[in-house]
This record gives structure tokens, C-alpha cells and sequence, in this order.
């Protein structure tokens, strides 16, 4: 039987990164050696650094390229000299919206790509843009800059979601599904923006530095709609599922002072989603297991512990870990570029809950159901149940597009 409501979808995918980018263990030297002759201190930075999971992160601003007992972005700042918030807020006015839009090009032009038209008629069919960031407020804000840049309709409705943290995505994506259930001819837009490297707090605080050695820039996109005849290689969103863990306000927490934005990260956060993250999941998904794992890869050891609590392999959370080594946490940007490499490994029939001893298999012979996660201050566990489409063989697309049929609800090829 055919559809016959409204399945919102994940269509396409972008991601970008700034221009300015150090090795893990270049940076920790850099933030250890701003501390000058303080050496407990700079013995401490350069531990956090080793054992984060990290191998690259990126930044917006070229601070680290600085003589680090000299750089007014540097934690060893004398915070007499540190550069202040507003100083801070005009470089993420200055390099959010270009970060961001060339995310939303990606995804835009990805999708114009796969259906063959020309990607100024995709981005005219845009009727909704929800901008996503954290790390950072100006106003007309980066909604309506990112309107102007990419050349969106006059009449798209924008919505800015702010300060919701590493999990905001999640809002964007559940509002997005909601916006295209009540209407199913709408088109999408998310982009997220997070330039978490402006932030780096004048302080030798254990927490504080904690998530000066994580957080990373980047940026990342979607489009979300119904999909129409001949779409394939997409995630279907499902159920949606929010919880606030209680008693964990303080656990993780996002703060504007006078030098930006500091980020609490206790070390009792992966003790509290050993609890919280397996109730969401039976939530979502019963007694069933997911075919594969998105997980927001808030830290090494946030994501060694959901490792351990759900018993699984070393494939199923690859694509976590995999962006973790490479660009660190992006905030609220990072779960897209999870999802981003778990479709690439997906594409290619990669069984990415640890079956079939970790070996490609081969093109997937039907639909997928699996989970995605995150958690931001509050302490909140963000959840989506997704079901991933693989691309149609070339001549059931082109019969889909030639007849209009929607594509059927399949149900889960592997389960």
C-alpha cells in the first residue's frame, strides 16, 4: 500500500569547516604553554589533551597560530587582558554566516544533484530555515544573515533555535518534522553553527579546561521534506523523544561572562547518562535493537560509557568516534556529520551495529531502523528513532519518477 501521510525525511546532507585547524596534541601544547612557568598546570592541560580521542580540531580565528603567552584567546590569559565578550561576538557575526551557508550549499546541491535539477529551483522550493547555534547572538541574527546569503525566498519563515546546546539539532530536526507533517509540500532547511573555540575561558578550572581541550568549530546542514518519487538514500524521521534527567541542572551548563561563553562539564556526566540514556532508548524502541547508532560524541568518555552500558561492538559507534578523532565536539553541528559519515558506511552495506563480523556486505536489501542521540545542558538526553532508505537500483528510481509514486513505508530488511 501506498503512503498516504506525510513522512518527513533527512534528504540531504552538508557539513563545512573553517580555515584554521592544529593537531590535538599542538593545541594542548599551545593552551599548556599559555600558562607560562605554571607547570602542575601545564602537565594537567597536556593530560586532558592525550586522552581525549581527538587528533585534529578546527577554529575560526587563527589564535592558535599566536605566541600563546601573548594571545588574548588563550586559557593562560591574564583575564585582565583577555579578549572580552563583545570583542568575541564580533568574530562569530564576521564568520558564523559564511561557515553556515556553505554547509546549507552542500546539502542544497547535493540533493539538486541526485534529483538532476538545477539547485537555484531547490533553493527557490525552500519555505522554512531554522538556524541553530550556542556559541553566539547578534541581531538581524543568523537566520536572516544566512537568508541573504544563500539567496533564500523573501517569504521563507525563519526560526532562530539559541543556546539549547550540543543537543539543539534535535530541536531543529523534531520542529522541522513537525512543520512537514502539517504541511507536506514544505522544504526544510536546517543549518547549525557553532564556533565553540571563541569561548576558551581565562581559568586554570579543572571543568573549564576539560572542554577547552573538546569543543571544536564547524557547521552543518540538512534539508528536510516528504520525499517524492525517485528520492532514496535519506533518513526517515521517526519518533522523537525528550527527557530531563532530575536533579542535573548544574551537570552541564552554559554561561555568558565577561570573557564569553563558559561551558560546565562535570565529570559526573557520563555517570548520569548511564542512567538516562538506556530509559530513552527503551522509550523509543521497546525491546527492539537499533540496526545502527548516532550518537553525538560529546567525549571520549561520555562515548566509552554508552559503549559499555549497551554492550556494543566497536563498529557500532565507528561513525562517533570517527568524527570525534577528526574535528572534535562541534556542539550542536556534530550530530549532522555523525549522520553524515554513518550514511556514507550505510551507502555501502556497511553493517554498522557489528553484524557480519564488521565486513561489508554488500547494498543493503531494504530499510533500516536505528537511533540517534544527544545530551545538553540540563541535563537533557535528546533521542530520535530514524529508519535510513538505501538508494533505489537506477531503474526502480526512474520507474518512481516516471509513474509519481511515492516511495512504500518498507519495513526493516534485517530485522
Amino acid at each position: 500500500m501506498l503512503a498516504t501521510h506525510p513522512q518527513p525525511a533527512i534528504l540531504a546532507l552538508g557539513t563545512a569547516l573553517p580555515r584554521y585547524s592544529g593537531s590535538q596534541e599542538e593545541i594542548g601544547r599551545w593552551m599548556a604553554e599559555s600558562f607560562g612557568e605554571r607547570r602542575r598546570v601545564q602537565r594537567l592541560v597536556r593530560m586532558i589533551h592525550s586522552q581525549s580521542g581527538i587528533e585534529t580540531r578546527y577554529s575560526c580565528a587563527p589564535a592558535y597560530l599566536e605566541p600563546p603567552q601573548s594571545s588574548r584567546f588563550a586559557p593562560g590569559a591574564d583575564p585582565r587582558s583577555s579578549a572580552t565578550t563583545a570583542e568575541r561576538m564580533q568574530v562569530y557575526e564576521r564568520e558564523a554566516t559564511p561557515l553556515g551557508a556553505s554547509a546549507a550549499r552542500k546539502a542544497l546541491e547535493h540533493y539538486a544533484r541526485r534529483r538532476g535539477e538545477d539547485v537555484r529551483e531547490v533553493t527557490a522550493s525552500v519555505t522554512h530555515l531554522l538556524a541553530v547555534s550556542c556559541t553566539g547572538l547578534f541581531a538581524p541574527g543568523l537566520d536572516f544573515a544566512l537568508t541573504q546569503q544563500l539567496q533564500l525566498p523573501a517569504t521563507v519563515r525563519r526560526t532562530l533555535i539559541g543556546f539549547m546546546g550540543c543537543a539543539a539539532a534535535f530541536n531543529a530536526l523534531r520542529t522541522a518534522a513537525e512543520i512537514v507533517q502539517g504541511r507536506p509540500d514544505a522544504r526544510v532547511l536546517v543549518v547549525s553553527v557553532e564556533l565553540c573555540s571563541l569561548h576558551n575561558q581565562p581559568s586554570d578550572d579543572y571543568d573549564l579546561l576539560v572542554g577547552a581541550s573538546i569543543f571544536s568549530d564547524g557547521a552543518s546542514a540538512c534539508l528536510v521534506g516528504c520525499p517524492r518519487p525517485g528520492d532514496s538514500d535519506f533518513f526517515r524521521l521517526e519518533d522523537f523523544y525528550t527527557a530531563v534527567h532530575p536533579e542535573t541542572q548544574q551537570e552541564m551548563a552554559w554561561n555568558i561572562r565577561d570573557h564569553g561563553f563558559a561551558l560546565r562539564l562535570s565529570p559526573r556526566v557520563p555517570e548520569h547518562l548511564g542512567v538516562a540514556a538506556p530509559a530513552a532508548l527503551r522509550t523509543v524502541f521497546g525491546s527492539k535493537q537499533p540496526r545502527f547508532w548516532a550518537v553525538h560524541p560529546g567525549g571520549r568518555a561520555i562515548v566509552d560509557k554508552l559503549a559499555e552500558i549497551f554492550h556494543l561492538p566497536a563498529e557500532a559507534l565507528s561513525s562517533t568516534r570517527e568524527v570525534l578523532r577528526q574535528y572534535g565536539n562541534m556542539s550542536s553541528a556534530t550530530i549532522l556529520f555523525v549522520l553524515e559519515h554513518l550514511q556514507k558506511q550505510l551507502r555501502a552495506g556497511y553493517p554498522s551495529d557489528g553484524r557480519a563480523n564488521g565486513h561489508l556486505r554488500g547494498p543493503l536489501s531494504g530499510p533500516l531502523s536505528g537511533i540517534a542521540m544527544a545530551f545538553g545542558p540540563g541535563l537533557v538526553v535528546e533521542t530520535s528513532r530514524l529508519t535510513y532508505v538505501p538508494p533505489l537500483p537506477p531503474l526502480a528510481a526512474a520507474e518512481q519518477m516516471a509513474h509519481g509514486h511515492a516511495l512504500e513505508p518498507l519495513r526493516d530488511g534485517t530485522a
